[in-house]
């Protein structure tokens, strides 16, 4: 899905887009309700007015809808950033209780695989050829971390080892769920249905007003600016990379640096000085 040029496009881009096209069918109602010519069969003013209301309501419903879905997706991204960092950082403090010199060695690879996630973080792109490379890079340093914990669990298999691997598989598996919520987007088929009732909805106002015989432009803009605002909201809640609304990734960068300030190779520089 996140290949799906949708998805990839800016926002904004998308949302004035949909502002031009909403103010234009206003215009295109009122013009076409006033080339219309009046008879018996005519709809009334109250029927239109009640129709009207109607789609509004179906409109307001479909944006409410929409956008609890995409907070729900935006708060899960966020959640899942911190439970990411707190698995590896347990997994590191863990990591200390084991013998060396596989103790050392899994704390280092923890401190690259954290550097490897802080660099995905700054860089992220919903290019599916980068993420595909990234994520083959995070399984090369899952899968040598637990071939250590393997080999731990058969030199020495004690409650220690144990705890270990489960931290260790509880962190492995955090990756997939992240790359998981990463790519769960509103379906596509829901951002077409608000565009069409978005449309009609507008194109209804213009047409009531038209049946008034007069023009509520600023009115009617501020009705099309709503709803594209609301729709902007929706679209960048749902977007892990582009707009204005970003998931911090303040918690992978937070652990990173502690990682780094208590690795060796700082700690001889600590000396040093």
């Amino acid at each position: 899905m996140s290949g799906n040029i949708f998805y990839r496009s800016n926002p904004l881009l998308i949302c004035l887009v949909l502002m031009a096209v909403l103010v234009a069918v206003v215009e295109i109602g009122f013009w076409t309700k006033g080339r219309m010519k009046t008879g018996p069969n005519s709809i009334e003013k109250a029927d239109i007015a009640l129709i009207l209301g109607a789609v509004l309501t179906l409109l307001a419903l479909l944006l409410g809808f929409t956008y609890s879905m995409s907070a729900g997706r935006f708060e899960a991204r966020r959640q899942l950033v911190v439970e990411e960092a707190n698995a590896i950082g347990t997994t590191y403090l863990r990591a200390k209780t084991l013998r060396e010199p596989r103790s050392s060695e899994i704390q280092e690879l923890l401190r690259r695989y954290t550097a490897l996630r802080v660099e995905i973080a700054r860089g992220m792109q919903d290019d599916p050829e980068k993420i595909s490379e990234m994520d083959n890079r995070t399984k090369e340093l899952t899968g040598l971390l637990w071939s250590h914990g393997a080999a731990l669990a058969r030199e020495n298999p004690t409650p220690i080892t144990s705890i270990f691997l489960q931290t260790l598989n509880e962190m492995i598996d955090l990756h997939a769920s992240r790359l998981a919520a990463f790519r769960n987007r509103v379906p596509l088929a829901i951002y077409i249905v608000l565009f069409v009732v978005s449309v009609i909805t507008l194109w209804l106002v213009g047409y009531y007003f038209g049946s008034h015989r007069q023009r509520v432009r600023v009115l009617t803009t501020l009705a099309a600016l709503l709803v594209t605002s609301v729709m902007w909201l929706v679209m960048d809640l749902d977007q892990p990379v582009r707009g204005a609304i970003r998931t911090s990734q303040q918690s992978l960068f937070d652990l990173n640096q502690d990682l780094n300030q208590h690795s060796p190779d700082a700690a001889t520089e600590f000396h040093m000085n």
